[in-house]
């Protein structure tokens, strides 16, 4: 049991039942590694709340969840989180061969009522569009306020700059995720025909088994690889996108060298400096600084992934060919990041735009 909750030892009261710990580890196998840190972050939480209060982890009674959940939502937690939190008590039940208390009438009515009152939608990662907010990605002239062309116009040729540059147009071209852009490595890079190529990605969050799927790169974003390469040393192994290391000569001129993996959290930080650096070059337009910082604070890792949709849905593409083309498998996401979009074009906008 200690591995999937290692504070059990020190939770008195808690009445924590064994787990077979061939289950624990098969289900640590059969899981992703963030899957699996969130579940036992979100058992942590319930196993706490339960020692405070005196009342049995495992196995819980339905007035337990129901009553933790109402409580987690007056400390401001979100319908979303809600959720997940009720669905990791199902599968600690699961793992321990227990009845899921959250099937019940109770819990489930405790959920609906806190998802009526909380409200069900999420906040949403800001959309980088190639262009920025344009009605066709395809005939817009130039780009306009915050988006990839400016942000990439603004990198320097440093190693910094060929590293960001190469990254932010792979991301914008695949629409990955943070965590499937840091495990690219250099062999998952293919050549295509009329200066493209092809990135193979051999596992994503839709595809935890690995069947692996392929994802189109331009030949602008092949041109930045080879420059990124060369950078490297001609690199043609281990991860893509690394770490940089700076130290100074004698003369305070910078020395780059480059080191381990990217992490998954350096990506946001990456498309921050690059948005800072198109601002101080001027590439934005007439952006005030209040928005500009309500830009910066709302650009994620997730906004190249939500900006792709949405020049995709603008220049006329299906949601079929968008589902493809990002590896999605419900259609859900996708027409939620294009509700924006839609809302200029549907048949209010067209009749009161013209009054």
């Amino acid at each position: 049991m200690n591995a999937l909750l290692p504070f059990a030892d020190d939770v008195t009261g808690s009445g924590i039942v064994a787990i077979d710990a061939d289950v624990i580890d098969a289900a640590r196998r059969a899981m992703s590694p963030n899957s699996w840190r969130a579940l036992r972050a979100d058992i942590r939480v319930f196993a706490g709340w339960c020692a405070a209060r005196g009342l049995m982890t495992l196995p819980a009674l339905p007035a337990t969840v129901a009553t933790f959940l109402a409580d987690q939502a007056d400390h401001g937690k979100k319908a979303a989180t809600l959720a997940r939190y009720t669905a990791s008590i199902a599968r600690l039940h699961a793992l321990a061969d227990q009845p899921d208390p959250t099937r019940t009438e109770r819990v489930r009515l405790e959920l609906k009522a806190q998802r009526r009152a909380l409200g069900v939608r999420q906040r949403q990662a800001r959309g980088l569009r190639f262009r920025g907010e344009v009605a066709d990605p395809l005939a817009a002239a130039g780009p306009v306020g915050v988006c990839v062309e400016a942000m990439l116009a603004a990198t320097g040729d440093d190693l910094p700059g060929q590293r960001n540059r190469a990254l932010l147009s792979l991301a914008f071209d695949t629409g990955l995720r943070r965590s499937e852009i840091v495990a690219i490595r250099w062999p998952h890079v293919e050549r295509g025909g009329a200066g493209g190529g092809r990135l193979f990605v051999p596992r994503s969050k839709a595809d935890q088994e690995g069947a692996g799927a392929y994802a189109y790169l331009s030949a602008r974003t092949m041109t930045a690889l080879g420059e990124w390469r060369a950078a490297c040393g001609g690199r043609s192994d281990g991860a893509l996108f690394r770490r940089l290391h700076r130290t100074r000569d004698k003369s305070g001129a910078d020395i780059w060298s480059v080191g381990a993996a990217l992490s998954a959290q350096s990506v946001t930080l990456i498309y921050r400096a690059m948005l800072d650096a198109a601002h101080a070059a001027g590439l934005l337009g007439m952006i005030d600084s209040a928005d500009f910082d309500i830009w910066r604070a709302s650009l994620t890792a997730h906004s190249t992934r939500v900006g792709l949709t949405q020049d995709l849905f603008a220049s006329g593409q299906d949601l079929a060919g968008i589902m493809q083309a990002l590896r999605w498998k419900s259609p859900a996401q996708p027409a939620r990041y294009a509700q924006a979009l839609a809302v200029e074009s549907n048949a209010a906008a067209k009749v009161v735009g013209k009054l």
